[in-house]
Formats: structure tokens, sequence, C-alpha cells
């Protein structure tokens, strides 16, 4: 577990990932404060809950072009292969590090 997880567990509240977004439950346990909580925190609790897949993410990638300088690529935490496949669409001969 996690400091975000962590958290929503000390107060009896579970999470999981939904696409982009974070689902808290039981719903009727949430209070005003713990909304405010997981809005503060969504990136850092999806990051932690996609970590239990084993799969390394990150919020910043560096593109590699030939022939351009290197520039950082900054989104919600993706996979590499995520990475890879966003900027390959801008950009086919493109890489990722």
């Amino acid at each position: 577990m996690s400091a975000a997880i962590d958290y929503l567990a000390q107060h009896g509240l579970s999470a999981r990932k939904k696409g982009n977004r974070v689902v808290v439950s039981p719903r009727a346990m949430v209070t005003e404060d713990l909304k405010k909580y997981i809005r503060a925190h969504r990136l850092e609790l999806l990051a932690e809950l996609a970590a239990n897949d084993g799969l390394e993410r990150r919020c910043g990638w560096t593109v590699v072009l030939p022939g351009r300088k290197p520039f950082t690529m900054i989104s919600e935490p993706i996979t590499r292969d995520e990475a890879l496949a966003d900027v390959r669409c801008r950009w086919p001969d493109a890489d990722v590090e």
C-alpha cells in the first residue's frame, strides 16, 4: 500500500481505478473533507492504484525525435508503451525514454 491509499484505508475506505477516475467505497462514508483529499490527491491515487499491476508508470517521459532536441512529455501516469503510442500518433519515428 502507499500513502494516499493508506490514508483512505484509515478512514475505512477502499479505492479502485476506473479509467481515469478514482472510485472510493463505501460512498456513504465519504465526508466533504475526504472528497477534498481525494480531489487533491487524484493523480497520486491513480499512480498508486496502477502500480499494483507491476508495470512502471510515469508522469513524464523523454521524447526523442531524430534531428531535434529531446523534450519531456507530461501526462497522467502512463506506461512506456502507452507513452510511445501517444507520441507516435504525432511523430511516427519518435521514441521515449
